[in-house]
């Protein structure tokens, strides 16, 4: 609804609240020298900004308004003061022509002196914010090749943020960040030699990892080996081990099986009884054969009768029985049976039975009697 106080608007963006603006100044309306007091219809959340006839400016903050308009007023300025965003891509040089840095810049935006920004006369303010961050990047990022993005872009934010506050000579504050990029070309190249790396270092890996398993093949299987070596050594032991006391026998190789089987005592006892018996027996026999052996001269007897005797004094010294009969040695049997086919023990020379005292006849010495027969 228009007002007899106000001539019809002069400039009106026609945003709302939601609008992307360049240009915070809304609308811009002259007002009429004569009428009644009135406002003008204007928005509660923007900020009015009179100008006088002398060039001064009169800010009404929201929600303030001015109850009357004084004809000292000329026209009135409606300013939006939110805050408002920018997203926006900047080519930024590089030390080489050929290649630029892409700039990836945000930016928030807000008018905290609309006077001062009224009187700037700036109509576009990302243009405005933008180019003075690319008048500081500027010769910043032409110190570096376009390889080095993350130190050109650490200088950039140094440069930028020791410098003046972006916007603050047309009455803004603006909250900004820079990250710099190579370029596409640059990119899909560094990603091509990323994927020769990765393929390459795969690669290598796999066949480390080849190699390290060949080599922990090859050490089970050493290790393996060696582990029937010495199992196959074990087994070569024990054999000799065995062997050794089983061709001993007798005592040697009941004392190895005691050694493992104690409860076997008993019948290892009666065992070796039984074969020392079988021993004396064996060794009588031989005695026998030897003293009562027919056809051989008597020369050729001296040794062996010597050593009937002296087994015949071994076995007589350890008192074993020999035969059945207790108390009855072999001797007194073989003169109280005569008639037995077994040959006397004692030779039929000697006519005593103590066999301590009997004596092998000597041969005749050959030298002596040369012209007897043999």
């Amino acid at each position: 609804m228009s007002s007899p106080l106000h001539r019809s608007t002069d400039w009106d963006q026609g945003a709302d609240r939601h609008t992307q603006l360049k240009d915070p100044v809304v609308t811009v309306r002259q007002l009429g020298r004569l009428g009644l007091p009135g406002n003008p219809p204007t928005r509660i959340d923007h900020t009015l900004v009179y100008t006088t006839r002398q060039g001064s400016f009169e800010v009404f903050l929201p929600p303030h308004r001015p109850r009357r308009i004084p004809r000292r007023y000329t026209a009135v300025y409606e300013v939006d003061m939110g805050v408002h965003a920018i997203r926006a891509r900047v080519q930024l040089p590089s030390i080489d022509d050929a290649h630029e840095f892409e700039a990836s810049v945000e930016l928030d935006w807000q008018v905290t002196d609309p006077a001062r920004y009224v009187r700037s006369g700036h109509r576009d303010v990302p243009r405005l914010l933008l180019g003075r961050l690319e008048q500081a990047a500027r010769p910043v990022t032409r110190r570096f090749p376009i390889s080095d993005s993350a130190n050109a872009e650490a200088e950039v934010l140094a440069a930028v943020g020791e410098g003046k506050p972006l916007g603050e000579e047309a009455g803004l504050r603006a909250l900004w960040t820079v990250r710099l990029r190579r370029d596409e070309e640059g990119i899909a190249h560094a990603q091509r030699l990323r994927a020769i790396a990765h393929a390459t270092t795969e690669e290598v890996l796999t066949q480390q990892g080849g190699a390290r398993a060949d080599l922990e093949k090859a050490a089970r299987a050493q290790a393996q080996h060696q582990h029937r070596l010495e199992l196959q050594g074990y087994e070569a032991q024990r054999i000799d081990f065995y062997r050794e006391y089983l061709t001993r026998g007798g005592i040697d190789a009941w004392a190895m099986h005691l050694t493992q089987h104690p409860q076997d005592s008993a019948k290892a006892m009666t065992s070796l009884h039984e074969e020392q018996h079988e021993r004396l027996q064996a060794q009588m026999v031989l005695i026998k054969e030897m003293l009562t052996k027919a056809g051989t001269e008597p020369f050729e007897l001296e040794g062996p009768r010597r050593l009937a005797i002296e087994a015949f004094s071994a076995v007589f010294g350890q008192h074993v029985p020999l035969e059945r009969g207790p108390g009855k040695s072999v001797a007194e049997k073989a003169s109280e049976s005569p008639t037995e086919p077994d040959p006397p023990f004692l030779p039929p020379q000697s006519a005593s039975v103590d066999a301590p005292a009997w004596q092998p006849v000597v041969p005749p010495d050959p030298h002596a009697a040369p012209e007897e027969p043999r």
